[in-house]
């Protein structure tokens, strides 16, 4: 079971003090509202109120994280969800914009953040990893490396030579051959693919990783197997290798910031 992390001393954090006076406020706005004579809220009524506002919003904002992998936005649907629990205020004083005036939350173009519940709570994401599946993730294409190159020559022996030609129609030699047919592979097990048929290694397919082993650093190619196969269930990650291949700049830049991202 994923814990739901809450700051052992969240009443004594500054977020908490502003979001009760915020309450405070929030609370003679609504009794003038209803034409009522404002009443002085006791500090362990106020102090009540924050506390269950706060873990309102963060079993929200918990619930959200694991289906948006965004830990800390509070999106339309979670807005309402936060507002419906609070009714005291009316439509005056909806409970989300008393928690942005409490400085818990901060609104957004798309919503609203709590960043201190994407501090505390990253783990939550729907697609988080921990510190060691990453690493796991990232190691597999040096450790599989040996095994990578043993089936590139395999498979490039069982192919008609007429494939192997470059974008410019000249014929690739056999380095260029086994480095070729290394990428291809090595992208394939990245994305976690079984092994392919023969037919699957097209003209066009090799041209295109020729294309890319010319005018990629060899550095480079390992940093974007260690990416690609630490994100490869990423929702912006392609699928296959020829998808990789046939929009080699693109992709590389994806990956590039992805990497940046963590």
């Amino acid at each position: 079971m994923t814990e739901l992390k809450l700051p052992l001393d969240f009443e004594r954090l500054p977020e908490f003090w502003q979001l009760a006076e915020a309450l405070r406020n929030a609370q003679v706005v609504a009794e003038k509202a209803q034409g009522q004579e404002a009443r002085a809220m006791g500090e362990a009524e106020v102090a009540e109120m924050a506390m269950l506002l706060w873990l309102r919003l963060w079993v929200v904002l918990g619930y959200l994280a694991r289906t948006t992998n965004r830990p800390g936005w509070l999106n339309a649907s979670g807005e309402r969800q936060v507002n419906a629990a609070f009714r005291q205020f009316g439509e005056d004083c909806p409970p989300v914009k008393v928690l942005e005036a409490g400085t818990l939350l901060r609104g957004g173009e798309d919503g609203y953040y709590c960043d201190l519940f994407t501090a505390t709570n990253k783990h939550l994401a729907g697609d988080f990893l921990s510190k060691e599946e990453r690493g796991n993730r990232r190691s597999l294409p040096a450790r599989s490396k040996n095994v990578i190159a043993h089936e590139a020559m395999q498979q490039s022996q069982l192919l008609p030579p007429e494939v192997f030609r470059k974008r410019g129609g000249e014929k690739m030699q056999q380095r260029e051959i086994d480095r070729s047919m290394i990428l291809i592979i090595t992208l394939d097990r990245c994305l976690k693919l079984r092994p392919r048929f023969r037919s699957t290694f097209t003209e066009g397919l090799l041209a295109d990783a020729c294309h890319v082993i010319e005018t990629t650093k060899p550095e480079d190619l390992e940093a974007f197997y260690e990416t690609l196969a630490e994100r490869w269930d990423h929702p912006a990650t392609p699928k296959s290798a020829d998808d990789i291949l046939r929009d080699w700049e693109r992709v590389y830049d994806v990956m590039g910031e992805m990497k940046r991202e963590g």
